[in-house]
């Protein structure tokens, strides 16, 4: 039912394709945590060691094809969307790929770009391929069908991203659109090229992310806490019940601390976690402001220094 296939250039393994179980014993490499998915997940799992200059300092992950029609009633052997996240929040750069004589939004396909969307929108492009497959007419509804389907998918006016063209070699068989397919395959070139470039920024990028999650979570634990018999009190607490609840003590928390909505947690898997949890004591019982001043020091003194040191941010030609 599809592999997932690792292609990078981390000598001494060049040349060789190495199994699942041991890419995550390899110490040079980045994915020993994927153990934790079992065998089911490994023996779909192999790496590509080739000698490719782009490779030197990109590494691209492959991943199954998404099921759709009749095929998703098969049940994979592994949890599919928790590994597609696993590599999302991994990736400096996400593609979703489609082809443009078969465009196929699929229930699996939208589950997993609700998974992986949380924190990673930022980060996910639309390639509609082979859009030379179709004349012009039908190229303009399948793109309007793909933003459309896309915008209700991640519930937000700015529309992702989307490279259009026909990515291979082949002579075109419609060329209406031939100097938009060069000039988006060039786009996603450079977006690719650039790659390396821009990672130390994304990582400041996603570091501050955390810490302003951190914040945001020790402020909502302690209101949990301080609410903790008014609302647990009850020897049977549903979801939906406890969602309600959540919705308020949010509210609660961003008025009393400042906090903004964008930083706010998806709040029924908060309450998915929360469920989990007995001993609601281990949550801090009060808040120490100096740990929040300590916070915002960090995001707005300590970070800029350090990006500064690192001599500054550069912005590559993708983003101007």
């Amino acid at each position: 039912m599809g592999r997932y296939i690792l292609s990078g250039n981390s000598s001494p393994y060049e040349g060789k394709i190495i199994k699942g179980n041991s890419l995550t014993v390899i110490p040079e490499l980045p994915f020993s945590s994927l153990s934790s998915f079992g065998t089911a997940f490994l023996s779909h799992f192999e790496g590509s060691i080739c000698p490719a200059p782009l490779l030197q300092h990109v590494t691209l992950i492959d991943t199954p094809g998404i099921l759709s029609g009749e095929k998703q009633r098969l049940a994979r052997s592994y949890d599919f969307v928790e590994v597609s996240r696993w590599f999302a929040d991994r990736a400096d750069l996400i593609l979703l790929l489609f082809d443009a004589h078969k465009l196929d939004i699929s229930d699996e396909l939208k589950e997993i770009i609700e998974k992986i969307r949380p924190h990673n929108d930022d980060k996910i492009r639309c390639v509609l391929n082979k859009a030379d497959q179709v004349n012009r007419e039908q190229l303009v509804r399948v793109y309007g069908a793909l933003m459309w389907s896309m915008g209700k998918i991640f519930l937000t006016p700015e529309n992702v991203r989307v490279y259009t063209g026909s990515f291979w070699n082949r002579r075109l068989v419609h060329n209406d659109f031939k100097d938009m397919f060069q000039s988006d395959e060039k786009l996603l070139t450079d977006e690719l090229k650039n790659l390396p470039m821009v990672a130390a920024e994304r990582k400041v990028n996603e570091f501050v992310k955390r810490v302003r999650l951190v914040k945001v979570f020790v402020c909502i634990l302690v209101k949990v806490r301080r609410n903790m018999r008014g609302i647990f009190g009850m020897k049977q607490w549903t979801k939906e019940k406890l969602v309600i609840a959540l919705k308020q003590i949010f509210m609660d928390t961003k008025i009393e601390y400042g906090l903004s909505e964008g930083d706010m947690p998806d709040v029924e898997s908060f309450a998915e976690k929360l469920l989990a949890i007995h001993d609601f004591n281990i949550f801090p019982g009060r808040l120490d402001k100096r740990i929040l001043s300590h916070l915002d020091e960090l995001i707005q003194t300590d970070i800029p220094e350090l990006v500064e040191k690192a001599g500054g941010v550069e912005i590559s030609s993708s983003q101007k």
